[in-house]
């Protein structure tokens, strides 16, 4: 949270009390909400009607750039909306319409289709004003929060067979007003496909192949005006998941990145890694290891991967540059009541002197985290 004389122009969210400015931040903002759910079923029709109204004790007044003009913005706001789902034989319909406090829109509807014992469709079309202002929301959106989005998209999954599948999809989507790191309203695409092998219960292979084509600023002539231009990212990854025994699972991946290839900002990235995981059965002790390789022309090209963490935590760092990375979970119950987990990881880069900036900035090459967490049950 930024805090200003009167207002705030952002919430704080991300928990962290580690410096003077993040400790100034606690307490500076105060929220009331209250809303309510009312729901109707009749057979294999649901209906809801859903409402919640936010009051804070100061105004969020975003920074004065063009693309925050119709931004979440007051201390008085509320979210309203209907939704439905029916089933009719092998079509599910689904969707949601709703609308803010200052009257604007947003509508997303679906449908899933089962158009063979082995395969099944999906069409998803979805329409949200460039003015809707929510929090806390989460929607089938290219953006990261449900605003200033217009897209279709369409996915199937097959199964030629027991063991394998075949899933892909197709998304187009558009922005009717400027975003984040882009000054002009664009358009954008997205195509995964997505092959899969798993002839029992102790083995998993899969590998899938993504594009991403997106418009970003771009502006290497630094020109009055900056050119909105597309900018894809194509990413291919391989995994194998395989259970050794009741008690050891060793999971691997390998993963390339390629941005803006044959463009002006062209990156090409790497990621590796390999996992075992340790949980016997009627033993206190569980725990998983992970070793882990990354390389990457830049930020651009960065990889990210899912890391197993302490109980209730889990997280999905960012990695670019050059460098290893591993940790070790272990957890032990001491008994009925009490349990411990311990988490080490440590980032070692090279070519590197220094770590992060500022108040995070690391001096060296190696950045080390610790966590520990103790459960008692009542």
């Amino acid at each position: 949270m930024l805090y200003q004389t009167g207002y705030v122009s952002s919430l704080q969210t991300s928990g962290y009390h580690r410096t003077k400015s993040e400790t100034d931040d606690k307490g500076i903002q105060r929220q009331l909400a209250f809303g309510g759910n009312a729901r109707y079923r009749f057979k294999k029709l649901h209906l809801g009607i859903n409402g919640i109204h936010y009051t804070f004790s100061l105004p969020i007044i975003k920074p004065a750039e063009p693309y925050n003009i119709y931004a979440l913005n007051g201390n008085s706001f509320g979210n309203y909306s209907v939704d439905y789902s029916y089933t009719f034989r092998n079509v599910h319909f689904f969707g949601e319409a709703a609308f803010s406090s200052n009257m604007e829109k947003a509508f997303i509807n679906g449908l899933i289709i089962s158009v063979a014992s082995r395969a099944d469709m999906s069409l998803l079309y979805r329409n949200i004003s460039v003015s809707y202002q929510s929090l806390y929301t989460s929607a089938f959106t290219e953006n990261t929060f449900p605003v200033n989005e217009k897209g279709l998209y369409a996915g199937i999954s097959l199964r030629p067979h027991d063991s394998w599948q075949v899933n892909a999809y197709a998304d187009f989507y558009r922005f009717p007003w400027l975003r984040s790191r882009a000054d002009a309203p664009s358009t954008g695409s997205g195509y995964l496909i997505q092959l899969q092998y798993k002839p029992d219960k102790q083995l998993e292979i899969y590998t899938r192949y993504r594009s991403n084509a997106k418009a970003v600023n771009s502006n290497p002539g630094l020109h009055t005006l900056s050119p909105v231009i597309i900018q894809p990212r194509r990413n291919w990854r391989s995994q194998l998941n395989y259970k050794v025994n009741a008690v050891i699972m060793i999971r691997t991946r390998a993963e390339i990145v390629w941005f803006d290839k044959k463009g002006g900002a062209e990156e090409q990235g790497f990621l590796s890694y390999i996992d075992v995981l340790y949980k016997p059965l009627l033993n206190p002790i569980s725990g998983n290891f992970r070793l882990q390789y990354f390389e990457t022309g830049g930020y651009n090209s960065r990889l990210y991967a899912y890391e197993n963490d302490v109980l209730y935590h889990f997280s999905i760092p960012v990695f670019y540059d050059k460098g290893y990375r591993y940790y070790i979970n272990i957890n032990y119950d001491i008994n009925k009541k009490i349990s411990l987990w311990g988490r080490w990881s440590q980032t070692i880069y090279r070519d590197k002197n220094l770590i992060g900036s500022g108040l995070d900035e690391i001096a060296g090459n190696t950045k080390t985290e610790i966590r520990v967490q103790v459960l008692y049950k009542f």
